[in-house]
């Protein structure tokens, strides 16, 4: 059923809309402004996305670094992103500050000041940014073939910008920019959470009321003209395999036609979560493009891609080439598959999939606020808000002539550009040397979400409290129900994972997982994805360095139906030969490309210095070319053999009865027999290294360098990861990547991304110190690294950082339990480490009694400047320097 939104109108022309959500205490404030890409010329391509970088800079009553630290402290996440058609901010906070996000958008809307010394340190920022996205093949290709399918539409032009025009910009385009877009009468005000409407509109009103509207806003006047035949590009450059992108151009979401495309592009690869943030179901395994191209072994993978815009887009196809195959081979089997569409219409089977899917992505978008917030201000971006009303509606109305008309139509030839990435040398990927270092002087994106802390909310409904159950053959069952929304999440795990596997057969733990749901003694993996991705839900499983896990994403009528596939796919695996084969050059082509990632190759190279050759955390769980060819269908049913029901655990949450859900466990698991005992999950120690140690990993063709820095962490159940887990989120978390990001790329400019991470699990993983720079700044990076390593080993941190941490800490928990995958993240990670079901009650009482001295000496244990391990992976420095 549609929920209620309601849309208010300001004097000044902003447009707010409000949406009651009493489901968890939390609200999220989204503000959205339409410009982006499409509002740019060449001179200023990338203006708008830096100008979205620079309202982060502060304003006269909150100046610089206030912003984040304020957030975190209220316990709220936040963040922004600039597309080709918009630029969009969001807080989402508990629900009695979310005035504070309002504010906030308020005061910056009119007040961000532009600093010139801000501008010229971002201007390195925004070109590091760009030369990260110049480490990826596929940024080259497709800004090549944009560029080229589009002539006179500023959509040619991508949103992160030409170098040359970073480098060129000026503070007063920047602020001319700001000043002309940045208005009410060019805004959308979204406030989705747990607040009264009419209270909440009276607060904008204060806030929003005085502010004036801006100029007439100029007018997009390039009209792409009709193209009047084939374009085709090749880019060529080190990488590990060729892709294959055709790309039409396609109808604006206004078009009569755009829903009928959107049923073409789910009949290609499946129907897609409609938020921008994803989270829905994978659905793309039964359809076409996989069936034909991934089960036809002409690529390791395959897909289609159509979005809502402001003006005509493009309709997209891609495909991986497999190395065994060529780019003509792939792009003839792509347009096999448009003229299947153009000759033979779509059966009434296949378009009532199509809906059902659709129904239940619309469905897993509403677990949580961000994502209705997200949605509703992005449709009424560019139609209305209503469109999320009527979207399953207007799904159901397009027919198999609507589908095969807009096939004839928009995918005709004469409309298509084609690109084809062609790799060249491959480089040095993976060769490297570790070297001693005497003396080194004169360091993620955003910073990832940071595990459990975030999680645990203060309180839970009463009827939603977890049920703990262990099955006689040994399973535990963790239950909860969530009637925030008709879904259900299934997460479980089986202790056997990569520390089970010998170093030779390294990836047997992740090539296992995989291959559970390509066949089992009662379904075929075409049964498989066919009975779940017909309903619009999901199965999976993988495997990581301790565990293997597997799970289950439905609408709340389909928890029988995937719980009794998942026990098929654990406990009746059968590894068909031409499955494996399959897995296995997806798995080749995935470890080719990692090669060619600087962030991956940096971070091997710290863990292969930082532990010996047998330990688990040396090698990844991926495995590497020299392993994976070699494991046997033997071996996978053989590692599969080992899982056992007294080391698995199975976490239920969603719109369930828990009595009901735990029959429906019993019936499919209850009567699983283990062989032997329950594998162990002892994990050795290392002690840090005797000095520093450094590895350059040359990958030809990038342009930005990655480093790692490394020294051994603590293990999740130390007494210290507390302590250790606060300091790290100083160092390089809190806000924007706290000191770190501060030091690192907001003070020097050097970096677009600069954060630590604290890798606790059952044994001591590694702590982490990241950052992507450019090569002639890597030393300078460093510098500033070990300056604030040095700093918190010195003076740890003050009373005001461990508070804003604690404060953040325990403010955003609720946020972590806004859906249903999150708390069976949480419960999972309960059972795991052996905290108890009232850790969630005790979590604030633990982190707000650690104290200054001990957040100050696990810094001082852990953490030491002249004995650690370095990974560099990039240009060659020689060379760059």
């Amino acid at each position: 059923m549609p929920l209620s939104t309601d849309i208010h109108h300001l004097p000044n022309g902003l447009t707010v809309l409000t949406r009651e959500v009493h489901t968890a205490p939390i609200a999220t404030c989204w503000i959205w402004y339409k410009v982006g890409g499409r509002n740019e010329r060449v001179g200023i391509s990338g203006i708008s996305h830096w100008c979205e970088h620079m309202l982060f800079k502060g304003t006269p009553t909150m100046p610089k670094g206030a912003f984040d630290a304020t957030i975190a402290r209220n316990g709220g996440t936040f963040n922004g992103f600039t597309w080709i058609d918009y630029t969009a901010y969001y807080e989402t906070l508990p629900a009695d500050r979310l005035d504070l996000g309002m504010a906030i958008e308020a005061d910056r809307m009119v007040n961000s000041m532009f600093d010139p010394a801000e501008v010229a340190s971002e201007r390195t920022v925004i070109i590091s940014e760009r030369e990260g996205n110049e480490n990826s093949p596929m940024f080259w290709l497709d800004e090549e073939l944009r560029s080229t399918a589009f002539k006179v539409h500023p959509y040619r032009n991508g949103v992160i910008g030409w170098k040359s025009d970073l480098r060129a910009m000026t503070r007063e385009d920047l602020y001319t920019h700001y000043k002309t877009y940045y208005a009410p009468n060019n805004a959308v005000l979204v406030l989705v959470g747990d607040f009264n409407t009419q209270q909440v509109i009276e607060r904008v009103h204060e806030l929003y009321g005085p502010i004036p509207a801006g100029p007439p806003l100029p007018e997009v006047r390039g009209e792409e003209p009709e193209q009047q035949g084939e374009r085709r590009v090749v880019v060529s450059r080190p990488g590990a395999a060729a892709v294959v992108q055709v790309a039409y151009h396609a109808p604006d979401a206004r078009s009569k036609d755009w829903a009928a495309l959107t049923v073409l592009d789910a009949v290609m690869s499946g129907a897609k979560s409609p938020s921008l943030f994803g989270g829905g179901a994978q659905t793309n395994r039964s359809a076409r493009l996989y069936r034909s191209l991934v089960e036809g072994e002409l690529a390791a993978n395959a897909g289609s891609s159509f979005m809502p815009t402001l003006d005509p887009f493009l309709f997209e196809l891609s495909a991986t080439v497999r190395p065994d195959r060529t780019p003509a081979e792939v792009e003839q089997a792509l347009y096999i598959e448009i003229e299947k569409l153009q000759n033979t219409a779509v059966s009434a089977a296949e378009l009532a999939k199509i809906q059902r899917q659709m129904r239940a992505q619309i469905v897993y978008t509403t677990e949580r606020i961000t994502n209705q917030a997200m949605m509703l201000g992005m449709w009424q971006t560019l139609d209305s808000h209503q469109r999320i009303d009527t979207l399953l509606d207007d799904i159901t109305a397009v027919s198999a002539a609507d589908v095969q008309r807009v096939a004839q139509h928009y995918l005709a030839p004469t409309r298509r550009t084609v690109g084809h990435f062609i790799p060249t040398a491959q480089g040095s990927g993976g060769a490297g040397s570790a070297t001693q270092i005497a003396a080194f002087s004169p360091e993620l994106h955003r910073s990832k979400k940071l595990w459990f802390y975030t999680e645990p909310a203060e309180s839970a409904p009463a009827d939603s409290t977890p049920w703990r159950h262990v099955l006689p053959n040994g399973i535990t069952v963790l239950l909860q129900r969530n009637p925030s929304s008709p879904t259900v999440s299934v997460q479980g795990e089986v202790g056997l994972g990569q520390m089970h596997e010998a170093a030779a057969q390294s990836g047997l733990a992740v090539f296992t997982a995989a291959a559970l749901m390509r066949g089992t003694a009662n379904r075929s993996f075409h049964a498989i994805t066919d009975t779940t991705e017909e309903r619009g839900c999901s199965v999976s499983a993988s495997a990581g360095r301790h565990t293997t896990s597997f799970g289950a994403k439905a609408l709340s009528e389909d928890l029988g139906l995937v719980l009794e596939i998942l026990a098929d796919m654990l406990r009746h695996p059968t590894f068909p030969d031409q499955e494996i084969e399959r897995l296995r050059t997806q798995f080749l082509t995935g470890l080719k490309q990692q090669e060619q990632d600087t962030r991956s190759m940096a971070a091997r190279a710290v863990r292969e210095l930082l532990y010996p050759p047998e330990h688990p955390y040396s090698r990844q769980p991926s495995g590497s070319l020299d392993t994976v060819p070699g494991i046997t269908r033997a071996d996978l049913a053989g590692f599969a053999s080992r899982y056992h029901p007294a080391g698995t655990t199975i976490a239920v949450v969603g719109d369930i009865d828990p009595a009901a859900a735990l029959a429906a466990i019993e019936r499919w698991f209850g009567d699983w027999q283990g062989v032997g005992e329950a594998p162990s999950q002892h994990i050795p120690t290392v002690q840090p290294p005797a000095g520093a140690q450094r590895r350059e990993v040359v990958i030809a063709g990038k342009t930005q360098s990655d480093i790692v820095w490394a020294v051994p962490g603590v293990a999740r159940t130390d007494p210290h990861y507390y302590a250790a887990m606060l300091g790290n989120l100083v160092l390089g978390q809190l806000g924007l990547m706290g000191r770190l990001g501060e030091n690192v790329r907001d003070k020097q400019g050097l970096a677009y991304y600069a954060t630590s991470r604290l890798d606790a699990e059952l044994g001591a993983g590694p702590w982490l110190i990241s950052a992507g720079v450019n090569p002639a700044s890597i030393d300078q990076a460093l510098g500033g690294i070990h300056e604030e390593i040095e700093s918190l080993l010195e003076s740890g941190i003050t009373e005001e950082e461990r508070s804003d941490a604690v404060a953040y800490l325990t403010g955003s928990m609720a946020i972590g339990l806004e859906a249903n995958s999150g708390i069976a993240s949480m419960l999972l990670g309960i059972e795991r480490y052996n905290l108890g079901l009232d850790y969630i009650q005790r979590f604030p009482a633990i982190v707000g009694a650690v104290t200054l001295e001990e957040i100050q000496a696990a810094a001082r244990q852990y953490l030491h400047t002249d004995r650690y391990v370095l990974g560099i992976a990039g240009p060659d420095l020689a060379v760059s320097s």
